[in-house]
């Protein structure tokens, strides 16, 4: 075999098998970032909601005796928290 028959599987330019021009180098396996602690406030958010607006439905037909009893207060509440468990926890997940 001479030589050009040897070097033509072989790139040429100047590099060597080892190396790679720049900015062509793999930047290996993505970092995984943890959780933001937001993310969980979300989901903890979202737990209570459910629970204080399940209990707003069930006592709707027999509702306690307070001072606001006719604007069904667990029922607004259970919602408004519901709605911002959803906002922090899509807002803080993580993206891949």
């Amino acid at each position: 075999m001479n030589q050009t028959q040897k070097s033509a599987g072989k790139r040429t330019g100047g590099e060597s098998e080892g190396r790679r021009p720049a900015g062509l180098e793999d930047p290996g396996p993505k970092k995984q970032l943890p959780l933001p602690v937001w993310f969980f406030v979300g989901i903890i958010f979202m737990i209570y909601g459910v629970m204080i607006l399940v209990t707003g439905l069930l006592e709707f037909s027999h509702p306690p005796h307070t001072v606001l009893w006719r604007l069904h207060p667990a029922i607004w509440w259970g919602a408004v928290i519901l709605l911002v468990g959803v906002f922090f926890a899509a807002r803080h997940r993580r993206r891949d």
